[in-house]
């Protein structure tokens, strides 16, 4: 994830975030502090910047990233939601007929959120997006109603999948040993 948010930024002229009760507006500002915060820790501690490769096992719900020197950064993942820039679109991981239940538990979690603060872009399984601001606006209540430490993006063909990431460890990966003859 990239940039800095902001809830006016973010928002990008969407009336559905003009006239928010005083509890959303508060909820908003919070989830939009604390995603750009957990982001630059992400970044920082974790490393986003710079692994090679990363995956996402959708049955065990193991996310992964390797790094050039061997290590690898494991979490546990959900898949809040997918980003089609072609179709400026965003469709909820709870809507998705091809995402597990299970694996968009969390997604659940943030309609209901939704439902109680009245935000109508959470709430609908698809959404436009006005720009890429409004996928980073969406990653941070989603990430706020999961309590997850971060949400990555990665590039799944003609779409950007987004998924929340809890308990993140490193794992040195397993050196093979070499066999030596004996003479």
């Amino acid at each position: 994830m990239r940039k800095k948010i902001s809830k006016k930024l973010a928002a990008g002229g969407d009336p559905a975030l003009e006239n928010l009760t005083p509890e959303a507006e508060t909820y908003v500002a919070q989830a939009l502090e604390e995603f750009n915060a957990k982001q630059r820790t992400m970044k920082q501690e974790w490393r986003f910047d710079s692994y090679e490769r990363w995956g996402f096992e959708q049955l065990s719900g193991t996310f992964r990233l390797e790094f050039a020197d061997g290590r690898q950064l494991l979490a546990e993942g959900q898949i809040l939601g997918s980003y089609s820039s072609t179709g400026n679109s965003w469709e909820w991981g709870w809507h998705n007929p091809y995402v597990d239940p299970a694996i968009a538990r969390d997604s659940k979690q943030v309609k209901e959120t939704g439902e109680k603060l009245g935000l109508p872009c959470v709430t609908a399984g698809v959404v436009p997006v006005p720009g890429e601001d409004f996928v980073l606006f969406l990653c941070a209540i989603g990430l706020k109603a999961s309590n997850s430490v971060g949400v990555f993006r990665g590039a799944a063909g003609p779409v950007d999948v987004m998924i929340l990431l809890k308990n993140p460890r490193v794992a040195e990966k397993a050196v093979k040993a070499s066999k030596k003859n004996a003479a």
